[in-house]
């Protein structure tokens, strides 16, 4: 037996961190005009519609990880992601969520699964800048 309990030692696997706060870095890219802006953390160059950037090493099914900032009054309108399940977080702020044709108000704190090939888009309802955490993957 290897050490650490591991049959041929110790297995080394790749670490990745990027502060979601401080990241400044990485460029924003408006959709919809001023109504939101989107600022990829990573994303798989296979689904890289938006720009190159590197997806962490080890990450085999990943596809995107984001910052959505929606405007008050504003959305990232109704859209559909072919082959690709996301998860909204909502960190501040917040709104209605609409999935298909189903509508749901949303506050900070609230995790919403939008499965894939289904309509979905985040409305902020209120007068403060909603911030959404994206995770999306391929399934």
């Amino acid at each position: 037996m290897g050490g650490k309990g591991y049959p041929f030692g110790v297995i080394h696997f790749p670490m990745f961190i990027e502060n979601i706060v401080t990241i400044k870095k990485k460029p924003l890219i408006d959709l919809h005009g001023e109504s939101c802006n989107y600022q990829v953390i990573w994303q798989d160059d296979d689904h890289g519609r938006l720009f190159n950037t590197e997806r962490p090493e080890g990450m085999n099914s990943f596809t995107n990880f984001a910052r959505l900032t929606i405007n008050p009054g504003k959305s990232n309108n109704m859209h559909t992601h072919e082959g690709i399940e996301q998860v909204y977080m909502v960190l501040k702020g917040g709104g209605t969520v609409q999935v298909g044709d189903e509508r749901k108000e949303v506050r900070s704190g609230d995790v919403i699964f939008l499965p894939s090939d289904v309509p979905h888009g985040f409305f902020n309802t209120t007068e403060k800048q909603a911030i959404v955490m994206l995770v999306g993957t391929s399934v």
